[in-house]
């Protein structure tokens, strides 16, 4: 975005904008980086999901709902949109270890069905399908360099539907390998048994029947890869883009972008002597939109296999809000 570009029509451009400039203190930062950081190593049981996850910190941490629903956040997501309704409806934790691969190109058309690991279960049902009306926010709680998972883009892709197909999960940017992660079989078989090992993928059953005395680490890393990869997942065809056609976003702590998800990106992959990057991203959807339709029919699980039943909205800017939905 240049000096004469306002931030919606750089949105309507290039499908992303940014970076906004850090709002929030140093401390408040740390806090919540520290917070982050915490939840990772720790795992504890979230709260609103009965098991860990990475999801929707913001509905039981006051800290980061102050974060991702402050004045300056609304007031940059309604300029850069042109929504004059906004809600909250989720959050998501986002790191990357030293050496953790690249999450691969993909673009979300805002339904979130959890297809990027096989789900068909949309999360969001809106009244004008044919408009924009679902835009991601991320603000990274680290600095982040070219060498530590920088967010990069394909500029205007928002206006293609690139093709998909089906894989394995284990060839999909879905899959992160926890190799580079565990350390013990005691942990490997403990964060297995919780669903905390690899983000979204059920894994509480992969080592039934297993005796781990009989196997090495290995082993049962081997065990995990083969039961992954009769999973499915979507990812998108391979296709050709220029150098002049993408953009990276290297990004101080605290500072932020905002896009839309139809909009091509990825996270390229981390360098071996990178720092741990730590980001939180907050989704905003119209505040017309249904979220978590299938409530309506007793179906309390989205794609990405959270008990969303307590789930909650929270309603930012505008009125008409959908009274189908639930309300912080």
């Amino acid at each position: 975005m240049t000096e004469t570009t306002s931030p919606r029509a750089a949105l309507e451009t290039n499908g992303f904008v940014g970076p906004f400039p850090r709002f929030a203190s140093e401390d408040t930062i740390g806090e919540l980086r520290e917070f982050f950081r915490d939840v990772l190593d720790n795992q504890p049981t979230h709260p609103l999901y009965n098991r860990y996850s990475v999801r929707d910190w913001h509905l039981v941490n006051e800290k980061v709902r102050e974060l991702l629903t402050a004045p300056e956040l609304v007031k940059s997501v309604q300029e850069a949109t042109g929504a004059d309704s906004l809600v909250l409806w989720r959050s998501k934790l986002f790191e990357k270890f030293p050496g953790d691969g690249a999450i691969d190109w993909h673009q979300e058309y805002g339904y979130f069905d959890g297809e990027e690991i096989g789900g068909h279960r949309p999360a969001l049902f809106p009244m004008n399908p044919s408009g924009q009306w679902s835009w991601t926010l991320w603000l990274p709680l680290t600095d982040v360099s070219d060498d530590d998972g920088v967010m990069e883009f394909v500029k205007g892709s928002q206006r293609t539907s690139y093709p998909k197909r089906m894989v394995s999960l284990t060839e999909s940017g879905a899959y992160v390998d926890p190799r580079n992660r565990i350390k013990s079989k005691e942990e490997l078989l403990t964060r297995a048994k919780n669903n905390s090992l690899i983000l979204d993928i059920d894994t509480r059953r992969v080592f039934d029947g297993v005796d781990p005395d009989r196997h090495s680490l290995d082993d049962l890393f081997d065990l995990l890869t083969e039961h992954c990869a009769n999973l499915l997942a979507v990812v998108t065809e391979p296709f050709e883009v220029g150098p002049d056609d993408t953009q990276t976003m290297p990004m101080k702590a605290g500072e932020y972008i905002i896009f839309t998800e139809r909009c091509m990106h990825r996270s390229r992959a981390s360098k071996p002597d990178a720092r741990l990057r730590l980001a939180v991203n907050a989704r905003y959807t119209l505040g017309d939109t249904w979220v978590y339709p299938q409530r309506a029919t007793g179906d309390t699980f989205d794609g990405s296999n959270l008990d969303i039943s307590g789930h909650k909205c929270i309603p930012l800017l505008g009125e008409g809000f959908n009274q189908a939905n639930a309300y912080l």
